[in-house]
């Protein structure tokens, strides 16, 4: 987007959030009320004019723009109201997001330099509101940017760094920011360091319950041929209850082979092991992704076999029997009953 462009851009963002701070409410309608109105339609205004763009810098400047406009319309509302909470929060989060493609030398050039300061300058006209996000996102800027930290760069680069200094980075933000991160990282397939910074987030003890660690690991295991062995070590780490939902939350993300191989790496060793725990949810994930990532109906049949020949407990044979049922015919589920029920004579 030309700078000129991007100028007009910016005039018309805020020339439309400054019209909604008078919507033509009814008079004496609660501040709660009026506060909630603006804050639904700030959002789908900034969504709307952050999506035009396609590069980070252009995005800030709307940021830009939307959070001063914010700043000066939210003056009258309550200081407790949950709906500023969040519209500041989601800025905020949006604002490091988009720091994270940014070096420290381009902090103090602009128009990003001009971008900060106005973060700075309205977080201290919004500090009633105390938002932890906006406040932890103005100290990053101030510590010259969300890669600047230097514990953060010791794990990156693997240099030798104490656990106890590491939880205690680590606890210093919100864990939402070293997710952005990790996502950042594996998107730009700067997999060790990826793989650095995931480790050390499973290694501390609260950010270890995040489930997205676990995902992020299996993802760059994934990714690295190599890690064969660690990802098997992973795999045997995480309850199945758990599997589920990173293989769910992995396909969300369009990661349908991923998420199928991860299904089958929780499937084979329940029906080895003739282990009927959360075996219906994991056959019924694996006949969707399967079928996903090739529709061939024979293919699918024939892979059901495959799993059944080395199931050790009979009675796996039922939700093998509704998903072939489902998706295929009665018949061919005769077929397999009988071949299985063979093979276990």
């Amino acid at each position: 987007m030309a700078e000129d462009e991007s100028d007009q851009e910016s005039e018309r963002l805020s020339e439309e959030l400054e019209a909604l701070a008078a919507p033509g409410l009814p008079a004496g309608l609660p501040a709660l009320l009026r506060s909630q109105y603006y804050c639904r339609r700030f959002c789908q205004v900034v969504e709307d004019y952050a999506g035009r763009c396609q590069v980070p810098l252009p995005q800030l400047q709307v940021l830009q723009t939307a959070l001063c406009c914010f700043t000066s319309a939210c003056v009258s509302f309550p200081a407790e109201c949950e709906h500023v909470q969040y519209v500041l929060s989601s800025l905020a989060l949006s604002f490091f997001e988009l720091l994270l493609f940014f070096g420290k030398d381009e902090f103090y050039e602009d128009p990003l330099k001009d971008i900060l300061g106005s973060i700075q300058e309205c977080q201290n006209l919004l500090n009633k509101y105390r938002n932890l996000n906006l406040e932890l996102v103005t100290r990053i800027i101030r510590d010259g940017g969300p890669w600047e930290d230097p514990v953060l760069q010791a794990i990156l680069k693997a240099k030798p760094v104490s656990q106890e200094l590491v939880n205690k980075y680590l606890s210093s933000e919100n864990p939402l920011f070293f997710e952005l991160r990790a996502r950042y990282l594996i998107a730009c397939e700067r997999i060790p360091e990826a793989m650095a910074l995931i480790k050390s987030c499973i290694n501390h003890p609260d950010i270890s319950k995040d489930l997205y660690f676990h995902q992020a690991l299996f993802t760059c295991l994934y990714m690295s041929p190599l890690e064969d062995q660690l990802f098997q070590e992973h795999l045997l780490r995480t309850d199945c209850k758990s599997g589920i939902e990173i293989i769910c939350n992995t396909e969300k993300e369009g990661k349908t082979t991923l998420a199928l191989q991860l299904c089958e790496s929780f499937l084979v060793p329940q029906l080895q092991n003739g282990d009927m725990y959360c075996i219906w949810d994991l056959i019924f994930i694996w006949s969707k992704l399967q079928l996903k990532s090739n529709p061939s109906k024979q293919v699918f049949v024939d892979q059901c076999y495959q799993l059944l020949r080395i199931a050790t407990n009979v009675r796996v044979i039922f939700p093998f029997m509704k998903v072939i049922k489902d998706e295929v015919s009665c018949v061919c589920f005769y077929l397999i009953h009988h071949s299985f029920c063979d093979q276990l004579k």
